[in-house]
């Protein structure tokens, strides 16, 4: 799980100089096809388009691909301790903002269409610990709670972490996102947190529409997630991430087929820490 720890470079910082995190979400741009969207990487290489990142990074080569993501699977195994501190990278401070900002984004959502989230199952996408999972995903009161996580060392921490009661409701998937199928028209809600950075836009694509079979009837997706402002992406070579701009996240949403629900900012987050927007979507409806 890639948080504040990783979000600290310089250039990283600048990009809130100019731009406030309301800014970020209040004006989210139109999509536009014709737009080049232009990045950089922790090693001071400038990209020219999201189609020389995926070359570069070998996005598209099949062996290249699982290279990437073993690479942000060791990096972990070695940086992230089995603890509420290690899955948020040193900043165990921000947890309890984090989910009181979750909390209110998902009230609002269940007042906004008299939403009844108990009538199915919820998921932790990029679970760690399951600290979303006991924190705002099981007092919502679902029928059961899926926690997805690439880490067995992590996962298996969850359900003392979460505590009997809780963990009894759970189901457990070691799993990348990449690789997990949602069970079909079961899901009320889709919790992604913190984990979307290290996909590539083909499995973003693939994975978001998976999810949206996965929901039943006025179910919903949320992404919480890091986002960039100065340019439309940072790739992070160390724990192989790319934070995305908004923009570069909303074309991904548009290529699977999802619509946005409703948006916000988190706020009072340190100010070192990238702007992070939740977003709900749902699944277009068929023309």
């Amino acid at each position: 799980l890639k948080t504040a720890n990783a979000m600290t470079t310089n250039a990283k910082s600048e990009a809130l100089d100019e731009t406030s995190a309301d800014d970020v979400i209040n004006d989210f741009p139109k999509l536009n096809d014709g737009d080049k969207m232009v990045g950089t990487d922790s090693e001071g290489r400038q990209y020219e388009s999201v189609e020389e990142l995926a070359e570069v990074q070998g996005w598209k080569e099949p062996t290249a691909r699982q290279e990437w993501y073993e690479r942000a699977a060791d990096y972990y195994e070695s940086n992230c301790p089995a603890s509420l501190d290690g899955v948020l990278g040193g900043f165990a401070s921000i947890s309890d903002l984090d989910l009181e900002g979750s909390r209110q984004f998902i009230n609002k959502l269940g007042k906004e269409k008299d939403r009844d989230w108990t009538i199915g199952a919820a998921a932790e996408c990029g679970a760690g610990i399951g600290r979303v999972s006991k924190g705002l995903l099981l007092p919502l009161g679902v029928t059961r709670c899926d926690l997805v996580e690439s880490s067995a060392r992590l996962l298996a921490e969850a359900p003392e972490y979460i505590g009997d009661a809780g963990a009894a409701k759970c189901r457990y998937y070691c799993l990348g996102l990449q690789d997990w199928t949602p069970k079909a028209d079961n899901y009320t809600i889709i919790w992604i947190q913190w984990v979307f950075c290290y996909l590539t836009d083909d499995d973003c694509v693939d994975f978001l529409k998976r999810c949206g079979k996965g929901l039943k009837p006025g179910g919903l997706i949320c992404i919480k997630e890091n986002t960039c402002s100065e340019e439309d992406f940072v790739v992070d070579s160390d724990d192989a991430s790319v934070t995305r701009s908004v923009n570069y996240l909303m074309k991904i949403f548009d290529r699977a087929g999802l619509r946005v629900v409703s948006k916000e900012m988190q706020d009072n987050f340190p100010d070192e820490i990238f702007p992070v927007p939740m977003i709900a979507l749902d699944v277009k409806p068929s023309t």
